[in-house]
């Protein structure tokens, strides 16, 4: 009798010792999300006086060039538009990311540099978007844009007389050379690039 009750706790103790179906197992696993490719290259460009980012007047217009600064970007050659016959080569990623570089007058090198959307910055922080008011600038520091900027209005920080910043203006019905009053302003510009320029002014 004893070994009889002896044999049915030793079997009860092994059943429960046995191998159990872990709740996890049971049921089907949902695969992890495909991570998004890394941008690679610099990813923040801030404009600067000095330039924009790794690139300033002595940086050659060469799209093999560029290209090695910005990998995984579009790097290219734009057609003139607008008016615009200034040769151009253009950045264009995934983030967002949109650079306009225009050729010096006398030189193959860049002459101006257009961030005009994605990962761009200025000095303080300033980012596409911003109001005229949180910008805080005063109306005679801005000049109106001429040919194919000449529905924008471009100002500039004291001291720093290279990066502009550049303003759309929608909206507005005065003479292309005027500077709208700062209550228009207000309520509409706001800033659309920002504009270096090797040589200052």
């Amino acid at each position: 009798m004893r070994n009889l009750m002896f044999t049915v706790v030793a079997g009860a103790f092994l059943a429960a010792c046995g191998p159990q179906g872990s709740p996890a197992n049971d049921r089907s696993e949902v695969p992890a999300p495909a991570p998004k490719p890394a941008v690679v290259g610099p990813i923040l460009i801030t404009f600067s006086e000095q330039g924009a980012g790794e690139i300033d007047g002595q940086t050659a217009m060469d799209v093999r060039q560029l290209g090695g600064l910005f990998p995984e970007s579009t790097v290219q050659r734009a057609p003139p538009t607008g008016g615009n016959t200034t040769p151009t080569i253009t950045v264009r990623r995934d983030d967002g990311l949109e650079l306009d570089l225009q050729s010096a007058a006398e030189a193959p090198t860049v002459g101006r540099i257009f961030g005009r959307a994605g990962p761009v910055t200025g000095p303080q922080g300033e980012e596409i978007g911003a109001s005229w008011t949180e910008m805080g600038f005063l109306t005679e520091t801005c000049v109106r844009g001429s040919g194919e900027m000449t529905a924008s209005l471009i100002c500039y920080r004291q001291g720093a007389p290279r990066l502009g910043y550049v303003f759309g203006l929608p909206g507005f019905t005065g003479p292309a050379n005027a500077v709208p009053e700062t209550d228009f302003l207000t309520d509409n510009a706001r800033l659309t690039a920002f504009m270096w320029s090797a040589q200052a002014g």
